[in-house]
């Protein structure tokens, strides 16, 4: 073989795979230049400077991530039923409670029968987020039929089907029904009795009225207590950005995001109000609270939730300069 016919065999490769990357390509602007370029190097002669050019420019970038977002109801955004804990607590046998109340100043939740930790509050997300376009309701009852599978993929992605998210997600089940909580709710910016006139208190009851799982299948259905999926359609909700939250670490972190999501443009706060509206233990030196605040806004700060402006004062009070969302890719 020649090596003039040598050489156009490898031009007409290095085409071929040039047209191949092209066509992976979704931006129409940058498609149709590519293609034109492509053209007129079809009438050229093509040596290395082809490969360096289908290496870096033609290689089409891998697809971003979906934005996932997962919904709750926006008073329980505000006054959460979900606790930050250590190792420690989490053993059940420490989170078995007669009664818990909570206040902060948007409102009070009073919880019995279990602590309920942050790992649950992502379970309760993610049913949430299923329940919302899934959920039928069959009589007084409201049912939902999904699969173990479809939870622990929005939880954790492909690489979170073993046994323990199986055994997590079931244990969050049984203690949806151990719960019993109510949330009582007033505006924060009345003081004394005028606050109290504005108190509206919601007596809810558990999340989870049963459920049964099958095994074998991973089929699970769902019966949801009908008081709190009334009081959950009923509500205004607020959006929290899964795709997002999942790639926290710190359980306080994901309870900040999740406080932060519920304020729009929050003046300057003293931790302690901050922490005790995270649900986190205050009753700790405050050096301590404050170095472990610093951690979350940190990881917070990486995740571009928060934005540079954020500060810790020397009077220990708090601004938080909340970044705006980025917009979600279209499917």
């Amino acid at each position: 073989m020649s090596n003039n016919k040598l050489e156009q065999d490898t031009n007409q490769h290095h085409i071929t795979e040039m047209q191949k990357s092209i066509e992976t390509i979704s931006d129409p602007a940058l498609k149709k230049t590519l293609t034109q370029v492509m053209g007129r190097l079809k009438n050229t002669k093509i040596k290395e400077d082809v490969k360096e050019f289908n290496a870096a420019v033609l290689r089409a970038p891998a697809k971003s991530e979906q934005r996932l977002l997962a919904f709750m109801p926006h008073q329980m955004a505000k006054t959460s039923l979900f606790f930050p804990m250590s190792d420690r607590e989490l053993k059940t046998e420490s989170r078995l409670i007669s009664r818990i109340e909570q206040e902060t100043g948007w409102g009070k939740v009073v919880i019995e029968g279990i602590k309920l930790a942050i790992f649950e509050e992502d379970i309760f997300l993610a049913l949430i987020k299923i329940a919302k376009d899934k959920t039928k309701k069959i009589g007084e009852d409201y049912l939902l039929e999904t699969n173990m599978n479809e939870i622990i993929h929005i939880l954790y992605g492909r690489s979170g089907y073993t046994k323990k998210s199986t055994e997590r997600v079931e244990k969050a089940l049984h203690h949806f029904q151990l719960i019993r909580f109510e949330l009582t709710t007033f505006d924060w910016k009345k003081k004394g009795k005028e606050r109290l006139k504005t108190r509206t208190t919601r007596s809810i009851g558990n999340i989870v009225a049963s459920y049964k799982y099958e095994g074998k299948t991973k089929d699970l259905k769902i019966y949801f207590n009908s008081h709190f999926f009334a009081y959950f359609l009923e509500s205004m909700l607020t959006n929290i950005n899964f795709t997002l939250r999942r790639k926290l670490k710190k359980d306080g972190s994901k309870a900040l995001m999740r406080f932060l999501s519920t304020h729009t443009r929050p003046g300057r706060m003293h931790i302690l109000t901050v922490l005790n509206g995270i649900n986190f233990n205050i009753g700790q030196p405050m050096n301590q609270l404050r170095f472990k605040l610093k951690k979350f806004i940190q990881e917070l700060k990486k995740n571009e939730v928060l934005g540079p402006k954020t500060k810790i004062y020397s009077d220990d009070t708090v601004y938080f300069d909340i970044l705006p969302l980025k917009k979600a890719l279209p499917d």
